[in-house]
C-alpha cells in the first residue's frame, strides 16, 4: 500500500484517541493555518480546549485553546523571550517526525519531560551494568538522541545487526516509503531480530494516548520485519518517595482525618512553645529502581491484557492498513472537517480490541457567533450542546424558551431545571440591557439550602487563605515524590467580624502572607510561618476557594512533618469551600450571575459579581505563571538577585490579590442574600437553640 501523505505518531494517536478532526487540525502548519483562517472567516467554530497534562492528585487546570495560543505564537508581534523559544518548538514540533504534541509548550513541562527521559536512560544503564556484572557479559548501549533523524535510522540498522548492543536510547525507523515514522524511548535488542520496545512516559498513570503511542511504534516495526516479544511502558511510581529509606505509611499518617482535636490541650502547646520545623536537607540521590515502574499489560480497573494481545486482536478486527490510507488521504482537503462524528475509538477491554463510537463531535462545529450566550456556555454539557447543533442547529439561549423546547433521539429534554434557570436568568440579563435583580441571581427556591451554606460564614474569625505551589516529575525535594504540590507562597486575609469591605481591607481586616526565600526546599519555612498566622486569631473558620486542593496541600505536609499533624489536621477538618455558593454537589448554581458563563472558576466569579477588583495591574495574573516562575528560579533559570529584586514583589502582589477576590465574592453573595432575605441572620442563629 502507497500512502500519499505522512502519517505522524501524533496523527495516528489523535485519530484514533481523540478526534479525527484534530489530527487533521495538527497534522502539519499548512492544515493548522487553514485551520485559523476557517475560524476567522467564520465557517467553523473551535471547540479545541485541551486539558493540561496533570499527574498531580488535583486537577487546577481549566485547560487552554490551542489555536488562541499557537496562532498568537506563530503570528504575534513583541513575544517575550520565553514565547520566542515556545514558537521555535512549535514550529519544529509540527513539522518533526511524530507530530505536535499539544501542550502548552511551558517551560517546565519540557524540563520535566527531558527530566524523565534522562533518569530513564540512567535506569536502564544501570540495569544494562547489574546484567553484565551479574552473567559476565559485556553488552552495551547507545544514545541516538545526538543524531538527526536520518542518520539515525541508518546507525540503527547498523547497530541492531550487532549484537553486542542490547539497549539502544532512541533509535529510529521509518516504513510504507518512509511516510510512517518511528523513534522509539528504548529499544532492546535480543538478536536475531527480535526486539523488545519500551516507552517513557512523564506520567504516573496509564493513558489511552499511551496505547496508541506504542500500537504505532508496534505496527510499524512489525511491518519491517521485527519479532516484538513484549512491550512495555515505562511511567513514574507514584508512591515513591525521595529521601526515604522506608515508604512512609501514608495510610497511617492519614488516619482518622476527622477525629476530633481540641485547640486548648493539642494545638495552643504547640504554638506557645514555638514553632521550629526542622530541614528536609539536601536531597538524596534519586533511586531510580524505585521512582520507575514497567506495566507490560494495559487495564481497566478490573481486566487487563498484554499491548501485543491487544494490538494483535485490533489487526484481526479492523483493516489497520486501509485506516492509514484514510488518514493519509484525509490531509489533502478539509472534508473531513464536515464530518458530524469524531470518529474515534473506545476500549473494549473484555475482548481486548477497539471498536469506533460514533460520538457527536464537540470539537469543530459549524460556526456560531460563541459570544452569543449558547447551549455551549452550559456547564458539563458541552457533548450534549454538540449534538444538538449538529442536528437541530438551535444553539442560543434567546431560542429556547422552555425546556422541552430541545429534545433528545428518546424524545427526552436535554435541559434539566436547574441548567433551565442559568439560561433563563441569563436571558432576562440580556434583554434587561444587563441589569438583573438579585431576586435571580439568587435562587429563591433552594433558600434553605443557600442559608446552609452561609451558616459558617456568620462565624469569626473567618481565614481567607490560598496557596501557590509548583512540582517537578522527578521529585526535588526529600520527603516528596513525583508531581506533588510543593508549597512556597500562601496569603491569609482574615475577616474579624461582619464589617468587612474589601475596598477598605486595610482597616477592616488583617493580611499575613510568606513566600520562599532562597532555593532550598520551602515547605519548612512555609509551614512555621503558615501555623503562626493561621492561629493568630485564636482557631476559626478556614476558606479556600475549591478546597480540595488546598486540602490535599495540607494532607501532604502531614505526611512529610507529621509532628505538626495535629494543628494541620484542625485546619484541614475546618476548611470550607467558598464555591460552594456556585457548586455544591446536588445543589449547584445557588448562586448565578449570567457573566459566569458556566464556569465556577474565581476568575469568572470575582469579576462576575464586581469588577472594581482586578488583575490589569499585575505582571503575573495566573496561578501557572506564579509555579512556572517559582520553579525557574529553584531550577537556576535566574538567580538570587532577580528573585529578590525583579519577581517576589510580583509574586507576593498577586497571591494578596487572590485573596482579596475571595473576600469580594463572600461580600457581594451576602449581599444578595441580604436582599432576597432580610433577616437571613436571625434564621441562621434559630437554627442553633
Amino acid at each position: 500500500m502507497a500512502l500519499k501523505n505522512v502519517v505522524k505518531k501524533e496523527d495516528f494517536k489523535k485519530y484514533f484517541a481523540v478526534c479525527q478532526k484534530q489530527a487533521w487540525i495538527f497534522h502539519d502548519l499548512v492544515n493548522f493555518k487553514k485551520s485559523i483562517k476557517f475560524k476567522k472567516e467564520k465557517l467553523y467554530e473551535f471547540f479545541i480546549n485541551m486539558e493540561l497534562n496533570d499527574e498531580t492528585e488535583f486537577d487546577t487546570s481549566t485547560g487552554f485553546d490551542p489555536l488562541d495560543i499557537y496562532e498568537h505564537l506563530l503570528n504575534g508581534e513583541d513575544l517575550t523571550e520565553e514565547e520566542q523559544k515556545q514558537r521555535d518548538i512549535l514550529q519544529k514540533e509540527l513539522e518533526s517526525i511524530e507530530g505536535l504534541q499539544l501542550s502548552p509548550l511551558s517551560s517546565s513541562s519540557i524540563v520535566d519531560g527531558n527530566s524523565i527521559s534522562d533518569a530513564s536512560k540512567e535506569y536502564f544503564i544501570f540495569d544494562l551494568y547489574k546484567e553484565n556484572r551479574k552473567n559476565k557479559t559485556n553488552y552495551k548501549y547507545f544514545d541516538f538522541s545526538i543524531y538527526g533523524y536520518d542518520e539515525a535510522i541508518q546507525k540503527t540498522q547498523e547497530l541492531l545487526q550487532n549484537d553486542e548492543y542490547k539497549v539502544l536510547f532512541e533509535p529510529s525507523f521509518e516504513s510504507h516509503n518512509k511516510k510512517l515514522r518511528v523513534r522509539c524511548d528504548i529499544l532492546i535488542n535480543k538478536g536475531n531480530r527480535h526486539i523488545e520496545i519500551i516507552e517513557v512516559k512523564a506520567s504516573t498513570r496509564q493513558k489511552k494516548e499511551h496505547f496508541y503511542d506504542l500500537f504505532y511504534q508496534w505496527y510499524t516495526l512489525e511491518r519491517l520485519g521485527y519479532t516484538i516479544d513484549r512491550i512495555g511502558l515505562c511511567l513514574i511510581n507514584e508512591n515513591y518517595y525521595r529521601g526515604y529509606d522506608v515508604i512512609p505509611d501514608t495510610e497511617r499518617l492519614l488516619a482518622d482525618l476527622e477525629e476530633k482535636i481540641d485547640y486548648e490541650t493539642e494545638i495552643r502547646p504547640i504554638l506557645e512553645k514555638g514553632i521550629e520545623v526542622k530541614s528536609t536537607g539536601e536531597p538524596d540521590d534519586i533511586d531510580y529502581e524505585s521512582l520507575f515502574k514497567i506495566q507490560y499489560d494495559y487495564h481497566s480497573a478490573k481486566l487487563s491484557n498484554s499491548f501485543i494481545t491487544f494490538f494483535e486482536n485490533i489487526c484481526q478486527q479492523l483493516n489497520i492498513e486501509k485506516i492509514l490510507e484514510e488518514i493519509s488521504e484525509s490531509f489533502d482537503t478539509d472534508k473531513i472537517l464536515r464530518n458530524k462524528f469524531c470518529g474515534s475509538y473506545k476500549f473494549d477491554y473484555k475482548n481486548a480490541t477497539i471498536k469506533k463510537k460514533e460520538t457527536y463531535c464537540q470539537h469543530v462545529v459549524y460556526y456560531f457567533d460563541k459570544n452569543e450566550p449558547n447551549l455551549f456556555d452550559l456547564p458539563r454539557f458541552k457533548q450534549k450542546a454538540a449534538e444538538v447543533h449538529w442536528n437541530s442547529g438551535e444553539i442560543y439561549f434567546e431560542e429556547i424558551k422552555d425546556k422541552y423546547d430541545i429534545l433528545n433521539e428518546k424524545d427526552e429534554p436535554y435541559l434539566d431545571d436547574i441548567k433551565m434557570r442559568l439560561i433563563n436568568v441569563t436571558n432576562e440579563y440580556y434583554n434587561n440591557n444587563g441589569n438583573i435583580s438579585s431576586n435571580s441571581v439568587v435562587d429563591t427556591t433552594r433558600l434553605p439550602s443557600l442559608l446552609h451554606v452561609l451558616k459558617d460564614y456568620i462565624k469569626y474569625p473567618i481565614y481567607m487563605y490560598d496557596f501557590e505551589t509548583s512540582y517537578w516529575a522527578v521529585p526535588n525535594f526529600n520527603r516528596s515524590k513525583s508531581y506533588q504540590q510543593i508549597p512556597f507562597q500562601y496569603s491569609i486575609h482574615i475577616i474579624k467580624d461582619d464589617k468587612f469591605d474589601f475596598k477598605k481591607s486595610e482597616e477592616t481586616m488583617d493580611h499575613y502572607s510568606f513566600i520562599a526565600s532562597d532555593r532550598s526546599d520551602p515547605r519548612p519555612e512555609f509551614l512555621k510561618k503558615f501555623l503562626q498566622d493561621s492561629f493568630s486569631h485564636g482557631p476559626g473558620v478556614y476558606v479556600a476557594y475549591n478546597r480540595g486542593f488546598e486540602r490535599m496541600v495540607i494532607k501532604h505536609l502531614m505526611i512529610a512533618f507529621p509532628e505538626f499533624a495535629k494543628p494541620l489536621k484542625y485546619i484541614w477538618q475546618n476548611t470550607i469551600d467558598l464555591m460552594d455558593f456556585f457548586t455544591l454537589p446536588k445543589d449547584n448554581w445557588l448562586i448565578y450571575h449570567p457573566k459566569f458563563k458556566g464556569s465556577a472558576s474565581i476568575k469568572k466569579t470575582q469579576p462576575a459579581l464586581d469588577d472594581s477588583l482586578t488583575y490589569n495591574d499585575l505582571r503575573i495574573r495566573k496561578g501557572d505563571q506564579a509555579s512556572s516562575v517559582f520553579r525557574n528560579f529553584v531550577d537556576g533559570a535566574f538567580d538570587q538577585e532577580q528573585w529578590d529584586n525583579i519577581f517576589k514583589n510580583d509574586m507576593l502582589l498577586y497571591c494578596n490579590r487572590d485573596t482579596l477576590a475571595m473576600v469580594v465574592v463572600l461580600q457581594v453573595v451576602i449581599k444578595y442574600i441580604k436582599d432576597v432575605k432580610p433577616d437571613y441572620r436571625e434564621v441562621i442563629e434559630s437554627w442553633n437553640k
